[in-house]
């Protein structure tokens, strides 16, 4: 073989090293643009989604905002909405068959977010604050809408216990000014099992955790934040928590591995957590949750404040 000849098969195979060198550099270039193009698109369909939950509740923030201040009331009917706040602390809403000082009021406190943070049959008691922000109801979401889960809790033996709602409704019934109330709100319908259950849920739409320090600063108030609650939520971005814990009240809004995702909002009054309620410190929580045993002690911290200013 001629040196010409050798050089030439030479050159041919280092032509084809380059090409390939050449090749695989573009395909990895490729797919770095690629994957950044899915990113950059997820992205959009996310803020996207946001903005339309944001638009659902007159929150009038765009949606690449991930943090939000709640508005200061959710559109309701104000009529509607005081008979429901009667009868959260009615005892009608009950039967013989359990106490008659149980009223919604008693396992639902108001003054602590909504809750009593104590175990009824199994489960904590859920926050009724900011209940209308949710896309299901019940421990593993499987009830659809505030309706379906304010008329269970008064028919059901183990909460309200006011039997059928039809029941209800005539013991109600018996109380003419009540009645004359339904009339005037709900036309000659009245007062029916069906609008017992709507009037408590206008009530819930007026139940709001809003006005915190969170608030504030998400309206652009930044000294209404400390600095290690700025850094908490830094470590909430990077931890990826939003990707369970978002909308309007961080969370509330899926279902993980058949548990429903609570709302992070208000979480700072409450005095036990998880479902079952067997965690009663804040702190311990964190490291249960996802990518978060991995978390520095003082991330660990800041990511604590931070969610007790919600």
């Amino acid at each position: 073989m001629t040196r010409r000849v050798k050089w030439s098969i030479a050159a041919a195979c280092a032509g084809c090293v380059l090409a390939g060198a050449l090749f695989f550099l573009w395909h990895q270039r490729a797919r770095r643009l690629a994957a950044e193009a899915a990113r950059l698109q997820a992205e959009a369909e996310a803020a996207a989604a946001r903005e339309a939950v944001y638009r659902q509740f007159d929150i009038d923030m765009p949606g690449t905002r991930l943090f939000v201040p709640l508005p200061p009331v959710l559109s309701h009917n104000y009529g509607r909405a005081g008979i429901g706040r009667k009868l959260f602390n009615d005892r009608r809403l009950t039967s013989s068959r359990v106490s008659q000082s149980l009223v919604c009021g008693a396992c639902h406190w108001l003054g602590a977010g909504g809750t009593d943070s104590r175990i009824h049959h199994g489960v904590l008691t859920r926050p009724v604050h900011n209940a209308a922000f949710a896309t299901s109801y019940l421990h593993d979401g499987s009830l659809p809408n505030l309706h379906a889960v304010v008329g269970m809790m008064i028919e059901h033996p183990h909460f309200s216990g006011g039997g059928p709602l039809a029941g209800v409704a005539a013991r109600l019934a018996e109380d003419a000014a009540l009645a004359a109330r339904f009339k005037f709100e709900y036309g000659e319908k009245g007062l029916t099992g069906s609008n017992v259950v709507d009037a408590v849920v206008e009530y819930l739409k007026t139940l709001l955790t809003d006005g915190t320090p969170y608030d504030f600063w998400c309206a652009g108030h930044a000294e209404r934040f400390s600095p290690e609650q700025r850094r908490g939520s830094e470590v909430f971005l990077a931890a990826k928590c939003m990707d369970c814990h978002d909308g309007p009240v961080l969370g509330a809004r899926k279902v993980s591995r058949g548990r429903k995702v609570s709302a992070l909002r208000g979480l700072g009054l409450r005095k036990a957590y998880l479902t079952e309620g067997k965690v009663k410190d804040l702190d311990a929580v964190v490291p249960l949750m996802p990518r978060g045993d991995a978390l520095p002690p003082e991330d660990r911290k800041a990511l604590v404040e931070f969610l007790k200013a919600l």
